[in-house]
């Protein structure tokens, strides 16, 4: 029998996750920061059970249902984040349970309760647990309460498992830079990573194989009224996670994760630069400074990473070339290299700083001037602006200098994510339709400008190797014949993007 009933109807928690060694786990329960004052420190066993179909229907859906079990007495919590971005900001719903079994009638009332078709109970089942010691200091003083959860131990599914080793704090009064005011003061001592993905989303991972996958971006919806400031935070968060989510698959050496980390650094350059009229002062400028210096250390892998697919590639499958074979492997060295370079930065205290700096200055908004001007008014602004500025440079593409053609990419790349961005901003058939048309062509165009930019790199790699002018390499190495075919396909997508009418109009 169960002595009380708590359940909370909608309840939200704002809390920083942060990833840290466990060697360092002594260090960190004894930090000054971290020292409870507010009363004595508790540890306790929680042993979690998550339940969804075989085919995860409500994680597909943003839901997790959860049973934990705490000395003796279980805990069923429904929660979903506001928004799969948001890594600050989750709702959650609680009640208090007989046994370890979920209460389905205890979802009445809740947003996940549309979901729970007979089919979808009848389904349910255990697919992976999560058993944690954790250890819980209350820090505070006058307006602010923080609790600090050391959490250690590991989640496991029936045939995988992998260890948790986290600092969470949450937010019970005050604002959210005092999340980050108590996270950087341990973060100078000690090295700590921000986490992005909660525990759930990890054993999810887990149960589907997939732990060391890319992650792309996360599709953003923005209705039209959302005030532009807030539109920024929304699309920069989905930028900051594609970037932190991507950490662990590079630090393995994968390039198609690399690729992506790069992406959502290219992103977040664009959405600052989209909202410039918002976006300012010294925190801003040291953000851009630190996102060129992620690019700067990532760069030379990637671009061994396209030679490797453009030109060794070949080389191994096509005749015989004398020299082919040392050249193979040296630049495949220098690609081993460039990783280790890149590894590296993402594992330096400059790139954890960096990362926590950024997560700051998106999520408190000191950055951002005081508007109320709705989205839908400014993307419409700047949507046109830059279609204006892609028609008028790109109207003789092929005649443009390497730097202008490579200028008219940067371009075309801008517009690309800002009409990714604003999807959801412009909604009906016709404005989705006149979006896909000009996506495609701008994909085309920048893949093309983008192919003609691999060339150009191609032929100083293999001319810095040799020692000598480009024009001195195999042609077979520099494929010259694919420029003047990447030059035409790129005509072709300009033609098809300027006749594309903006979408932002319907």
């Amino acid at each position: 029998m169960v002595a009380a009933v708590r359940f909370s109807q909608h309840a939200s928690e704002v809390e920083l996750k942060l990833e840290f060694s466990p060697a360092d786990m002594a260090r960190l329960v004894s930090h000054q920061a971290l020292t409870p004052n507010l009363a004595p420190p508790e540890e306790r066993v929680l042993v979690s059970t998550y339940f969804d179909t075989p085919n995860c229907a409500l994680h597909e859906a943003g839901f997790y249902l959860r049973v934990r079990e705490v000395g003796g007495r279980f805990l069923q919590t429904i929660k979903t984040a506001k928004s799969r971005i948001d890594p600050l900001e989750r709702f959650e719903w609680e009640r208090e349970l007989p046994s370890r079994q979920p209460d389905l009638d205890a979802a009445k009332g809740t947003a996940l309760e549309p979901l729970l078709t007979a089919e979808i109970r009848a389904a349910l089942q255990p697919v992976f647990e999560t058993r944690i010691r954790r250890r819980t200091h209350r820090l505070g003083s006058g307006d602010v309460e923080i609790e600090a959860a050391f959490d250690r131990g590991d989640i496991s599914t029936r045939d995988q498992m992998c260890p948790i080793c986290e600092l969470e704090l949450e937010l019970k009064r005050g604002q959210k830079r005092d999340l980050f005011r108590v996270a950087r003061a341990v973060a100078n001592d000690i090295p700590l990573r921000l986490e992005i993905k909660t525990k759930a989303e990890r054993g999810f991972e887990l149960y589907a194989k997939r732990r060391l996958e890319p992650e792309k971006a996360i599709p953003v919806h923005i209705p039209p009224a959302t005030p532009a400031g807030e539109a920024f935070r929304l699309i920069a968060l989905s930028c900051l996670r594609q970037i932190v989510a991507n950490e662990p698959a590079v630090c393995a050496g994968q390039a198609e994760a690399l690729h992506q980390m790069r992406i959502g650094v290219r992103r977040l350059r664009a959405a600052i630069a989209i909202f410039a009229d918002f976006v300012d002062g010294e925190a801003s400028r040291k953000v851009k400074t630190e996102l060129r210096w992620i690019m700067r250390q990532l760069g030379p892998a990637r671009e061994l990473d396209v030679f490797a697919a453009d030109v060794l590639a070949s080389l191994r499958s096509g005749p015989e070339i004398p020299g082919a074979t040392t050249l193979a492997r040296d630049f495949e060295e220098r690609r081993k290299a460039a990783y280790t370079t890149a590894v590296e930065a993402i594992l330096s205290h400059r790139f954890r700083t960096a990362i926590l700096d950024i997560a700051e200055w998106i999520e408190t908004g000191a950055h951002l001037r005081e508007v109320a001007v709705p989205v839908a008014e400014h993307a419409s602004t700047k949507l046109a602006k830059l279609r204006k500025r892609i028609k008028r440079k790109g109207a003789d593409l092929r005649h443009l200098s390497v730097a202008k053609q490579h200028r008219l990419r940067i371009a075309a790349k801008r517009l690309r994510y800002a009409t990714e961005f604003f999807a959801g901003t412009f909604s009906g058939a016709a404005a989705e339709k006149l979006r896909n048309e000009a996506l495609k062509a701008l994909k085309d165009l920048q893949d093309s400008l983008g192919g003609l930019n691999d060339l150009a790199t191609h032929r100083a790699l293999i001319a810095d190797h040799a020692g000598s002018s480009a024009g001195s390499a195999p042609s077979h190495l520099v494929a010259e014949e694919r420029a003047e075919a990447l030059l035409e396909k790129a005509e072709q997508a300009f033609a098809r993007f300027a006749a594309v009418k903006p979408f932002w109009k319907t």
